[in-house]
């Protein structure tokens, strides 16, 4: 299958493009709360071990701590890449093309998840899309 050219309209591209820039920088912010910038990986970021004390009890709180914000961290880093790759799509000019089939996704679905990249949920390849 050739890779075809997006065919959403630009206001539209421009519209997503700033959506999915707002929502990197609020996951950036959200990471930089519990994480340090990794200085040799762009985009890429390492959980802080939180210090509650000494004490047996505050050590099994710093332990738990931890292990959820190192699983928050790899949640909101997948997300961001997810968003890098839609942002270069849409500079390829391919954005918004079903990985599966090549037709182009639904206006309405990149404005709720502008990061997808199948027409349908579990695509495979159903050819739902235009009736």
């Amino acid at each position: 299958m050739t890779q075809q050219k997006s065919t959403l309209s630009k206001d539209f591209l421009n519209s997503i493009k700033e959506d999915l820039l707002i929502r990197k920088e609020k996951l950036k912010k959200q990471l930089a709360s519990f994480a340090e910038k990794d200085p040799n990986q762009e985009d890429n970021y390492n959980s802080d071990f939180p210090e509650f004390g000494d004490k047996e009890d505050e050590n099994a709180a710093e332990v738990a701590a931890f292990e959820g914000n190192l699983s928050l961290e790899d949640t909101l880093e997948q997300s961001i890449e997810m968003i890098n790759k839609a942002l270069k799509k849409i500079d390829l000019g391919v954005y918004g093309l079903c990985e599966k089939c090549g037709e182009t996704i639904n206006e309405e679905r990149l404005k709720i998840m502008p990061t997808a990249t199948k027409c349908v949920p579990g695509h495979g390849c159903l050819k739902l899309h235009k009736k």
